[in-house]
């Protein structure tokens, strides 16, 4: 009988449109406009949909890389290309923040008055230096800074060069041991998990403090999803019901989970999810099959890097003059928990559920035009730049032979 690893496409369609909806999804719950969306458990709480991006990525490098990782200058190579995969988007729109943050000195030398200050606080010049160099997740600064959903790309980074480091060192010096690696990985699994259950004080709400740590627990549980798909028989989800039963299973948990202690579960609720959805083998597979989801995938790294900027600048910014301007009260600072912090700790409200909610989908439609923009101009030249820098030095070790569903 045919393994999951044998018959299923090479690239992950289905996962790769839920990484899109998951990006989306965390847009929403940083957005502070109200609206009938706005007070959802399910909205509420998508800051969890961050633990499905660290699973899924535990995934899909390990499908990528998980038997190419074998000598240092494996471990260079990878190092390189995933650093290029992450770090130009990055840095062009900490640049952007800085640009806008300059504009606003330029105001506030004039005489215009601002919530925040330039240059203060979240957005201080000597935070940069951790910035540009993915430090912001190890509690160096006791709060986020800058753009502040890119604290889970600084985590993704150093855990890639973990993964790989782990693997490199199984296969250089550890081969001699049966089921080394994997003891590896139980033992920082272990310790990851301990470390938030002890010391985490909102659940898996992380950030800044302990976000290295979450994306430690969230990618290796991916990578061991990945290794028990591989040797998982296609027919065993070819059904209806376990797509069903795994999308009616996030709804409920994610609703119910909070910040308290069955928050702890995400990654493992995610695990099952990915696993399920990497068959591509039911309705909910069947109907996310198309060009739109396709796309909402390609771009759901810019999607998730834009959305603080636009929603600070074209959200919150505009809403702020229009208030001064009009005299009108159209922010409350009652009932909401800003994860993003500055003008966005103040909850918008336009009065009426149509405008409010035509208000939600503009800005979605702005975000996803922004990410395709951004990923034909920022994302495709910065992954081409840094992997023809890897070829002339580093070299990955050929890909194990697989089937997959294509010739081999």
């Amino acid at each position: 009988m045919a393994s999951a690893a044998e018959t299923t496409k090479v690239h992950f369609r289905v996962l790769d449109g839920w990484r899109g909806i998951a990006a989306l999804l965390v847009a929403l719950f940083h957005l502070n406009l109200y609206s009938a969306i706005y007070p959802l458990d399910f909205v509420r709480n998508g800051y969890l949909f961050v633990d499905f991006f660290f699973v899924l990525s535990g995934f899909v490098i390990t499908y990528s890389y998980g038997d190419r990782l074998k000598t240092a200058g494996d471990l260079a190579a990878f190092a390189v290309r995933r650093f290029g995969r992450l770090w130009p988007l990055h840095v062009v729109v900490l640049l952007a923040f800085v640009a806008a943050e300059s504009a606003k000195a330029v105001l506030a030398a004039r005489g215009a008055a601002f919530y925040l200050p330039p240059f203060t606080g979240a957005n201080s010049l000597d935070t940069l230096p951790i910035n540009l160099v993915f430090g912001q997740s190890f509690g160096l600064i006791g709060h986020l800074t800058w753009n502040p959903p890119s604290w889970s790309i600084c985590a993704e980074f150093w855990t890639y060069l973990v993964f790989a480091a782990v693997l490199v060192a199984s296969s250089t010096w550890l081969g001699r041991f049966r089921f080394a690696t994997l003891g590896v990985i139980g033992m920082i699994l272990a310790i990851s998990v301990s470390m938030l259950v002890l010391f985490a004080p909102h659940g898996m709400d992380v950030s800044y403090d302990f976000g290295f740590v979450r994306c430690l627990y969230g990618f290796f549980v991916g990578h061991l999803t990945y290794r028990l798909f591989q040797v998982t028989p296609r027919a065993t989800l070819d059904s209806r019901f376990p797509e069903l039963a795994a999308l009616i299973g996030i709804v409920w948990y994610v609703s119910a989970a909070g910040r308290g202690a069955p928050s702890f579960f995400a990654p493992l609720v995610f695990a099952a999810a990915v696993f399920v959805f990497a068959f591509e083998a039911g309705p909910v597979s069947r109907l996310m099959s198309n060009r739109v989801n396709d796309w909402l995938g390609k771009v759901s790294y810019s999607i998730y890097m834009w959305q603080a900027f636009i929603i600070f600048n074209f959200v919150d910014r505009p809403v702020s003059i229009v208030e001064k301007i009009t005299g009108r009260v159209l922010t409350t600072t009652e009932g909401i928990s800003s994860a993003l912090g500055g003008e966005a700790g103040k909850l918008i409200v336009l009065g009426g559920q149509v405008l409010s909610i035509l208000a939600t989908l503009l800005f979605l439609a702005v975000l996803v035009a922004v990410a395709s923009v951004s990923y034909y101009l920022i994302e495709r030249p910065g992954q081409k730049l840094f992997a023809h820098l890897a070829q002339p030095r580093w070299r990955l070790s050929p890909p194990a032979v697989r089937t997959l569903g294509v010739a081999r």
